[in-house]
């Protein structure tokens, strides 16, 4: 991990001496700023004409991967590509200002990407941070393990109902804003499906081009960004990069302000960071699955929070574990049958029962003489005669 706060290298410097000439530089180049893309670079078509939004965080994303689209710029083989390694969440902390590790480290390695195709923009984290920042407070930081939102996260619906915004009808039949008959912006750095068509990229080697995911958005972003042309470096280019994401200069302003926060570690001052005319933000929580798990009974309330790697998935809210049965108890043995006698030794019940024999006579003391008394009256009754 790179030494941010304290341990600035050029770029950081850099990103400060801009954040203070910018400002100056705003008004000159809105006027005289040419349009055309140098080099080439694709034309974008901007979801906010004249003013930035906030994002709506949705359901969680469907998990069909849509197909990676084709990048202006081939990126380099996985092997060779500084953001292709994965790094579970865990091991990356909090950087400056707060801002979420994984973040943190998607930008990094988008910057290190840039530097490799294109050293001439010299590309800078602090900046792709500042439009993190300002489109969706970087990502609100709930991601998971591999950089996806929890929850999509998406801007207004480009039907014109909002002033200052494009009318921008369906283009990807609803795969990635959920939406089959107006875009809308989509993701932590807030890319229209129609731009993601174009400057799509797979920044962390799954495969998988998703503008959901912030290392894929990040690279896109600073694809975006230096398809402008000139250095990141230089006030009047970075102004027009900046201004081809989001046609404000509020919007540049904050941007560059957030920026030179992240650069030194200190939070922009609240005159520094212009009114972005914006609509009220709504924020709605991932959808609760149809279901409880399986061994699992009751209706799911709401979804469940996400386990830290390596632990086990966290309940369902409103299911409640089944309790198993007992098992049962053993079964006694059985007694084993008693033999029925033979028919020799059946007894017969049709003849009388034989008189049990009397009992033996109590023996004499030894070595006396048995004397037996004659019954006396009225000692004892004669037998009759």
């Amino acid at each position: 991990m790179r030494q941010i706060a304290h341990h600035t290298d050029r770029r950081v410097l850099t990103s400060a001496a801009v954040a203070v000439s910018v400002i100056g530089v705003l008004t000159a180049v809105s006027l005289t700023m040419d349009h055309s893309r140098p080099g080439g670079a694709p034309d974008i078509v901007q979801a906010a004409e004249t003013s930035a939004h906030v994002p709506t965080v949705t359901e969680t994303p469907s998990t069909e991967s849509p197909a990676d689209p084709t990048p202006s710029d081939p990126p380099p083989s996985p092997v060779d590509d500084p953001g292709a390694a994965h790094i579970e969440k865990a091991t990356i902390p909090d950087g400056p200002l707060g801002i979420p590790g994984i973040a943190l480290d998607a930008y990094h390695r988008a910057t290190d990407r840039l530097t490799v195709e294109k050293p001439a923009c010299e590309m800078e984290w602090t900046l792709l941070a500042g439009i993190g920042q300002v489109e969706s407070n970087q990502g609100r930081g709930r991601f998971d393990v591999h950089g996806n939102t929890i929850g999509r996260i998406l801007g207004p619906r480009l039907d014109g109902s909002l002033p200052g915004t494009a009318v921008i009808t369906d283009t990807d039949g609803g795969r990635f804003d959920g939406d089959a008959e107006y875009d809308r912006a989509v993701g932590p750095v807030q890319f229209i499906p129609s731009t993601w068509a174009v400057l799509g990229r797979d920044g962390n080697g799954d495969g998988v081009g998703d503008p959901n995911n912030i290392y894929d958005g990040a690279l896109a972003a600073a694809t975006l960004l230096c398809g402008q042309g000139g250095s990141m470096g230089d006030p009047a280019a970075r102004t027009r990069a900046i201004l081809a994401y989001n046609n404000s200069l509020a919007y540049v302003a904050n941007v560059n302000a957030w920026a030179n926060g992240y650069a030194v570690n200190s939070y922009p001052l609240p005159a520094d960071l212009p009114e972005i005319h914006q609509p009220e933000p709504t924020v709605e929580e991932p959808a609760a699955p149809e279901h409880c798990p399986e061994g699992w009974e009751g209706r799911p309330t709401a979804a469940p929070e996400p386990a830290p790697p390596g632990e086990p998935g966290r309940p369902v809210p409103g299911c409640t574990e089944v309790t198993p049965p007992p098992p049962p108890s053993p079964e006694p043995p059985s007694p084993s049958p008693t033999p029925s006698p033979s028919p020799e030794e059946a007894p017969d019940h049709r003849r009388a029962a034989a008189p049990a024999p009397a009992p033996p006579a109590p023996p004499g003391l030894p070595g006396l003489p048995v004397i037996e008394l004659p019954c006396i009256a009225p000692f004892c009754v004669p037998p009759p005669a």
